[in-house]
């Protein structure tokens, strides 16, 4: 699982093979959509519902909104804003009726925070690159007997 940032910077990675990926980044980082997104949470729906009619509006001519890689780049941005923002994925392929964009999205939770920055062991984790966690899972089994 990659950090918040790693997720930020992945998006903004990504933003280069996406047709409007730039213009997209841009918008889902703004303070206003985040509020937008933040009103799913509450409601416990999928927070892209509530920003559709606003992508259309403003970036709806430029970006092809309904094409899949668009949409997934979208998804994956919003998750990589509101993991900075101290939320977590709780539900993924929630369906959503009506929505001129999306036909299902994920909804969201807060993360619970520690008191302090974690413990040694999770900051440790969080710094593994995928071929480094694999190698910890296989020390981790050998050291477990499993």
């Amino acid at each position: 699982m990659l950090t918040p940032k790693a997720q930020m910077r992945k998006a903004r990675r990504a933003s280069k093979s996406i047709v409007g990926g730039d213009a997209l980044l841009e918008f889902l980082q703004r303070e206003d959509v985040l509020e937008l997104l933040k009103e799913g949470i509450v409601e416990e729906v999928p927070p892209v519902s509530k920003i559709s009619d606003l992508l259309m509006e403003e970036l709806g001519e430029e970006v092809d909104l309904k094409a899949l890689p668009v949409r997934q780049y979208i998804g994956y941005v919003v998750k990589a804003v509101l993991a900075d923002d101290g939320y977590r994925v709780m539900e993924t392929g929630v369906r959503i009726e009506g929505d001129q964009i999306f036909r299902s999205g994920s909804t969201y939770e807060a993360v619970e925070h520690e008191t302090s920055d974690g413990d040694l062991l999770t900051r440790f984790i969080a710094t593994l690159d995928r071929d480094e966690l694999e190698r910890a899972r296989e020390l981790v089994e050998e050291a477990l007997g499993d």
